[in-house]
């Protein structure tokens, strides 16, 4: 006879679970700052997601080191970012900008090693270079155009994981660490008139397999995380005003992304909460693509 049934309360425990859940300390509340004297390498950092994610981890205790080709990007984020740093606290001590150019492996690996120099160590990478051609054909896609999306969105994934994984290998703590590559829904997917962009996205998820394989006996994660249109600036130039509404039609929470979102997801991975997550694909576009 089918109905409501009171559980017996002072049943035995099964053998095996006596013990509390071992993530749950009942000393103490979990820690709000996740991230705490964590050390964070952001590449393509000048630009409204790289800034809101470094925010991010600022306020979970990371420090971070904001890496962009363009200086004034650099310059007009940092009084931004000094208000996710405590009150008292030298902005310097827990942030470190430089310019370079992420598709030079001479650059990345400076900024690496300044960034370890800076900091004493690192334990997380946020690889955030993206740049998208003009909407057109395969047919009329030009050489020059190819190259400079592989450039930019490829080959600085490349330099950024060959070099912060470095890092982390010579760390003396050998604690590992997290590699989080922004990749996108065209890399999940087809995306006629964006074939260049396409495959550099999806080339991105070749990087973070492998990589996640190789690096995976020192305790470094890779990650790629893939994201819809986020509400940035400019975000609508090149779209037609219909094309933007079939898009948002097709996301199944009825909104754009924001940076926010993209910034929480770079939080968790680089956290310990995703201790055991590599070689991951997580869409951060609100249902759009459904694989």
């Amino acid at each position: 006879m089918g109905g409501i049934s009171t559980l017996n309360l002072n049943k035995p425990v099964r053998p095996g679970i006596e013990r509390a859940p071992t993530s749950t300390n009942l000393s103490r509340p979990l820690p709000i700052h996740r991230l705490d004297g964590k050390v964070v390498f952001i590449s393509g950092g000048g630009g409204k997601i790289g800034v809101e994610t470094a925010g991010r981890l600022l306020i979970e205790g990371a420090n971070v080191a904001l890496i962009d080709i363009d200086q004034a990007s650099l310059e007009a984020a940092v009084p931004v970012l000094k208000a996710a740093i405590p009150t008292g606290v030298p902005f310097e001590s827990r942030l470190l900008t430089i310019a370079a150019d992420a598709t030079k492996e001479s650059d990345v690996e400076a900024c690496v090693k300044k960034t370890v120099q800076r900091f004493g160590k690192l334990d997380a990478a946020l690889l955030n270079c993206s740049e998208r051609e003009e909407s057109g054909s395969l047919l009329e896609l030009g050489e020059d155009q190819w190259d400079k999306i592989m450039a930019i969105n490829t080959k600085s994934a490349f330099l950024g994981v060959k070099h912060t994984a470095a890092a982390m290998c010579a760390s003396p703590s050998n604690t590992g660490g997290s590699i989080i590559i922004r990749s996108s829904i065209a890399g999940l997917r087809g995306s006629p008139g964006l074939l260049a962009y396409s495959a550099s996205k999806f080339a991105l998820r070749g990087i973070a397999l492998t990589a996640a394989e190789e690096l995976g006996p020192h305790g470094i994660r890779v990650n790629t995380i893939h994201t819809s249109i986020i509400d940035t600036p400019g975000f609508r130039e090149g779209w037609t005003k219909e094309r933007l509404a079939e898009l948002k039609g097709e996301t199944s929470l009825g909104r754009w992304g924001t940076p926010d979102d993209v910034a929480s997801v770079v939080a968790f991975l680089a956290s310990e909460d995703s201790k055991f997550m590599t070689g991951g694909h997580l869409k951060v576009d609100g249902g759009c693509v459904s694989i």
